[in-house]
């Protein structure tokens, strides 16, 4: 009769001690979500987005995921203009691009500190380009007219002194298109890429790496100090009418960082579909080891970094020089502080 009576005294007692703590759970205003990402999702700049997506940390937050690949960041950016989606995922450049315009986008989230363009040449073209200033009048390959890889290759001609329209760009894509147009025999003497494509061409033997900005010291060579790569945004009307779901998003990505100080590159391909790398396993592997280090951070964005950012994309949009812009509201981390207090050091689960 003890017995009975001290399991049921315990038992009695429990709903008054976990019940507090489900009700101090903050409501998410919505938990269906369409995520817009700008280009392929196997791409190394999204290695932190997709570990939330496929290691389900957006689920542990109560949400639901629609993720959807778009040809480039531009077209993703246009799906969550109109409407169709409700977040972006896409280079931080955006939110400065679209305040020129009079369009708030606020970084819920940013996982990239180095951008992963590699400039590399043609090996047939190697001893006749040995710097940045040889690329005068050459054709060079980028994913896309005023990309990040056009931005990357005109910020580093005009800082070795050289008018970056004196060579020309062609638009050769990401991933398979990129290595497709470098192998294809065409005129290209050049190119701006991601990993694995560029682990593809130079280990192949097509291309010689000529600046490389996968690195810390890489991409203070390539825009003078810190760098913000790929977040999701979304516009400012939805931070403000779901700041609770926002912050689910941002918790979702910090998780996945945090995550990442410790995960080993078997980790990181046990947490993906085949798909994304049985094609060339041992490339996938090798591009993984030299861009984890992007992601291996506390996602805290400086005024410096968002900055840089503003001066890499004024080279070739110069007009922006002139344009008043105020970086600190293309971000919130108040919310990535949030979430480091959620997930506050490195942990595996």
């Amino acid at each position: 009769m003890n017995v009975f009576g001290k399991i049921a005294g315990v038992t009695l007692f429990i709903p008054f001690v976990v019940w507090p703590a489900f009700a101090q759970a903050p409501k998410l205003e919505k938990t269906h979500l369409a995520i817009a990402v700008g280009g392929s999702i196997s791409q190394m700049n999204k290695v932190a987005y997709t570990m939330a997506l496929h290691r389900k940390y957006f689920e542990q937050e109560g949400l639901t995921v629609d993720s959807s690949a778009f040809a480039s960041g531009t077209a993703a950016l246009q799906s969550l203009i109109g409407g169709s989606a409700d977040v972006a995922e896409g280079a931080f450049e955006h939110t400065l691009r679209l305040q020129t315009k009079g369009v708030g986008l606020t970084c819920l989230a940013t996982f990239g500190r180095y951008p992963g363009n590699v400039l590399v040449v043609k090996k047939s073209e190697a001893d006749k380009i040995k710097s940045v200033k040889d690329l005068v009048g050459k054709r060079i390959g980028v994913s896309a007219p005023g990309a990040s890889t056009h931005n990357f290759v005109a910020g580093l001609m005009t800082r070795a002194g050289i008018d970056w329209n004196k060579a020309s760009y062609l638009s050769i894509g990401t991933g398979p298109s990129a290595v497709a147009a470098m192998r294809s025999g065409s005129d290209l003497d050049a190119l701006v890429n991601l990993d694995p494509a560029i682990n593809s061409l130079v280990n192949n033997g097509d291309a010689v790496i000529l600046s490389d900005s996968r690195t810390e010291a890489g991409t203070k060579e390539a825009f003078g100090g810190p760098y913000l790569a790929d977040c999701l945004m979304v516009k400012n009307e939805f931070l403000k009418a779901n700041p609770n779901t926002s912050q689910a998003i941002a918790n979702a990505i910090v998780h996945a960082m945090q995550w990442l100080k410790t995960a080993s590159i078997d980790d990181i391909i046990k947490s993906l579909p085949p798909e994304y790398y049985k094609a060339d396993e041992k490339t996938y592997r090798e591009s993984l080891a030299k861009n984890i280090s992007a992601f291996q951070w506390d996602g805290i964005v400086t005024n410096e970094a968002a900055k840089n950012v503003w001066d890499s994309i004024s080279v070739i949009e110069p007009q922006f020089k002139a344009a008043k812009i105020d970086v600190t509201v293309t971000h919130d981390n108040k919310l990535i502080e949030t979430a480091l207090k959620k997930y506050h050091s490195p942990i595996k689960n």
